[in-house]
């Protein structure tokens, strides 16, 4: 049995810092010999979660998300910071897959956090923010972070990490992931 995860950026913007990050962690998560289930959350396209309507007509993306999710041993999620804190499109996005609540997928899921900003104190308050709900629904946080900071010049022309130094932390902070899922998730 090989290890799964559901890996996604939480950043609607084209050229974003959060997907060039993720497209670093997924080759390595291949290395690892972890099956990667990559969520194209742009091109989802999620609507606004309302109570109203969404718990009795759910969008067909978000039962899509969900069952991948499910099927996953882990999710890497990749995001930016907006004012301190979680993006809305990515709370919406985890508020609308985590309805009905008895039915959500995330309990009992490690979650690797990340994140890439072109400011100079990278994406902390936002990763606290996604520990604290994913908390709430009963996954696991990864401990320790990785975040790229001044985000512009944090990658060359080829979208690699332009430090040497750097690029061995994210394999480090990979490696770490992939032992976590096998420790919690052990082969049969």
């Amino acid at each position: 049995m090989t290890h799964k995860v559901f890996a996604m950026s939480g950043s609607l913007r084209t050229g974003s810092f959060n997907t060039k990050l993720l497209n670093l962690c997924i080759p390595l998560l291949k290395a690892k010999g972890v099956e990667v289930d990559h969520f194209d959350f742009r091109a989802a396209n999620v609507p606004i979660y309302d109570p109203d309507t969404s718990d009795t007509n759910p969008a067909p993306q978000v039962l899509d998300a969900k069952e991948r999710i499910r099927r996953a041993d882990g999710l890497l999620l990749v995001s930016p910071e907006y004012n301190n804190s979680i993006p809305g499109a990515l709370k919406n996005f985890i508020d609308y897959v985590s309805r009905p609540p008895k039915e959500h997928p995330f309990g009992g899921k490690l979650v690797a956090h990340l994140g890439a900003t072109p400011g100079g104190f990278g994406t902390l308050y936002s990763q606290a923010t996604i520990r604290q709900v994913f908390h709430a629904l009963n996954a696991w946080s990864l401990p320790g972070h990785f975040v790229v900071s001044n985000a512009a010049t944090a990658f060359d022309a080829t979208g690699q990490l332009a430090d040497e130094k750097r690029r061995a932390e994210l394999e480090r902070f990979i490696g770490k992931f992939t032992d976590a899922l096998k420790m919690m998730r052990p082969q049969a």
